[in-house]
């Protein structure tokens, strides 16, 4: 692969903060700081093609400007399965020259390696080089393990086990681990995997003991669903519980509301009382017009569960109060109602937990 000018400014010389490399005259001090370059990235997947065409010609001229090299990042992850190896090169220059920018913190970080095989390689490789030069470098670790987050997820966790010994106190190891197993255990080709969710609820509960009072509050969807399906069912009611008796003191209470009586209903269900499992699905949809930023979209398991139980009406009625906050899914929505009418069970796809 080709080298871009500049590529190898730092690799000679080890990773270095931005204020390192400005004060080696790498970048210039008008560039944007790497906090501000994973915006940068997101900007670059709107770009059109004329527009990146533009940008590379700047870049072309200024090697070091960021903000162009992130946008191009971002621009080129969204096009990579036309343009992979342009998308490799930007993320190589970042991984290369500031491997602590917040960028590579980013899901444009990340190489598919079904469209470039050599380029994932290659970005490997970069990163064990300077996770072994670095091994005490928390900012390099994080960024390692969001480049193997999503195609090697053994590796992250091996990453990410690495910064909590250097952070212990940290909640956010715990929970990017807590991540990962909980990923993983939803992947399970007969249903969410037990004893993963179990592993994910370990890390969930580590992360919640070390957070503060709104990160806690966070964590208890996850909580409550990991400890539900680990089968430690009275986890997941204390957790439930607690989501409902946070929601007044929460700006936005449609999360903890949506996820706490979704819970509750599961496990009326598995106790069989199907009238107080009816009664949490409609609690769960009249959220109002708040919306379920967890994401970005009402879950459907509880749904699923009772259509399976017969229970057509009830899950109607919740479909219908669903369009009142999720606009964006309205056309799927009307779908379902049409096939629920039908007397079809339709597949919610990664909206089940």
């Amino acid at each position: 692969m080709s080298s871009l000018p500049g590529e190898s400014l730092v690799s000679s010389c080890g990773p270095l903060l931005l204020a390192g490399a400005l004060a080696a005259g790498i970048v210039p001090p008008a560039a944007a700081m790497p906090q501000d370059l994973d915006q940068e990235a997101t900007r670059g997947r709107d770009l059109s093609a004329t527009e990146a065409a533009a940008l590379e010609e700047r870049l072309a001229a200024n090697p070091q400007d960021l903000t162009v090299r992130a946008q191009l990042v971002g621009y080129y992850h969204g096009n990579r399965r036309a343009s992979p190896r342009r998308h490799t090169e930007h993320l190589l220059w970042f991984i290369r020259n500031l491997p602590e920018a917040e960028v590579l913190g980013s899901a444009p970080a990340r190489i598919t390696p079904m469209f470039h095989p050599d380029g994932y390689l290659e970005a490997k490789r970069a990163w064990e080089r300077l996770v072994r030069k670095e091994p005490d470098n928390v900012s390099i670790l994080r960024h390692a393990a969001n480049f193997h987050d999503a195609v090697e997820a053994s590796l992250a966790a091996s990453l990410l086990g690495q910064a909590e010994a250097l952070e212990p106190s940290s909640p956010e190891w715990a929970r990017k681990l807590a991540g990962l197993e909980w990923r993983e255990a939803r992947r399970f080709p007969e249903g969410r995997d037990p004893a993963g969710a179990a592993r994910a609820l370990v890390h969930f509960e580590r992360a919640h003991d070390l957070s503060g009072a709104a990160g806690r509050i966070g964590l208890l969807p996850d909580l409550a669903l990991a400890a539900y399906a680990a089968g430690e069912h009275d986890k997941a009611r204390t957790h439930a519980l607690a989501m409902l008796e946070a929601a007044p003191g929460v700006v936005d209470r449609g999360d903890p509301v949506h996820y706490g009586n979704l819970v509750l209903g599961h496990l009326a269900l598995a106790a069989d009382d199907l009238d107080e499992a009816r009664a949490r699905l409609l609690a769960a949809g009249r959220t109002g017009r708040l919306p379920i930023e967890r994401f970005g979209a009402p879950d459907m398991s509880l749904a699923k569960a009772l259509l399976h139980r017969g229970e057509s009406g009830t899950v109607l009625e919740y479909l219908e109060l669903c369009l009142d906050f999720w606009q964006p899914g309205e056309e799927r929505l009307r779908d379902w109602i049409v096939l629920v009418e039908a007397g079809l069970v339709p597949d919610f796809g990664p909206l089940a937990f």
